[in-house]
C-alpha cells in the first residue's frame, strides 16, 4: 500500500464522525466544509463494487462478517450491544438486523460520537459489528472494512498508522481472492 491510501493522523484530524439517524450508521464529514469524506484513493470501495456485481450481494456480507472477525467480536458480551449485534450478524435475517439496529442505535451514537474521537477500540469494535446488520450489502461492506480499520489503528500500542494499513492490505487481499475465484 502506498503512503497515499491510508488515512493520517493529521488528515484523520480534519474530519468528524457524526451519527446518521435515517441510516443508522457514521459517516465522515470533512471539519472545513461539512461535505461526506469519499475516500477516493481507497480501493476496497471499487473492489467491494466489483465483487458483487460479479459474485452477488452474499460476497459482501460475507466480507462484512469476517471484517468483523477481525476486531476479536467475541471480547464482548452477549448481553451488550456489540453482542447482541455480533449474534444478529452471524444470522440472515434482516428483520433481526433491523430491530437490534433499533435497540442498540443510543450504543452507537455514543460510539460514533464519544469513543470514536478518543480513539477507544470497543467503539470502532461496536460500529464494526453494527456495520454487519446493515441492510445493504455493500454498504455493510464499507462500513465494517472502516471501523475494522479503525480498531486495528486504535489498539495497537504503537505504530498504528502501520496496524491500519496492514488491516487495509488484508481487506484488500480478500477482496482479490474473492474476485479470482470462480
Amino acid at each position: 500500500m502506498s503512503p497515499t491510501t491510508r488515512m493520517t493522523d493529521a488528515k484523520a484530524d480534519q474530519y468528524y464522525y457524526i451519527f446518521d439517524s435515517r441510516t443508522h450508521r457514521p459517516l465522515v464529514l470533512d471539519r472545513a466544509t461539512g461535505e461526506h469524506y469519499a475516500s477516493g484513493s481507497d480501493p476496497r470501495g471499487p473492489l467491494i463494487e466489483h465483487v458483487s456485481a460479479r459474485r452477488g450481494p452474499e460476497v459482501p456480507r460475507r466480507f462484512a462478517r469476517w471484517c468483523a472477525r477481525q476486531v476479536n467480536p467475541s471480547a464482548a458480551s452477549a448481553h451488550t450491544a456489540a453482542g447482541r449485534l455480533w449474534a444478529a450478524a452471524q444470522r440472515d435475517a434482516p428483520e433481526a438486523w433491523r430491530r437490534v439496529r433499533h435497540e442498540t442505535a443510543d450504543a452507537a451514537l455514543l460510539a460514533m460520537s464519544l469513543g470514536l474521537p478518543q480513539r477507544e477500540p470497543r467503539a470502532a469494535r461496536l460500529l464494526a459489528l453494527q456495520a454487519c446488520t446493515h441492510p445493504e450489502a455493500q454498504q455493510a461492506a464499507r462500513d465494517a472494512a472502516h471501523m475494522s480499520e479503525r480498531w486495528a489503528e486504535f489498539s495497537a500500542s504503537s505504530a498504528s498508522a502501520e496496524e491500519a494499513e496492514a488491516m487495509r492490505a488484508r481487506h484488500v487481499d480478500w477482496l482479490l481472492d474473492r474476485v479470482s475465484t470462480p
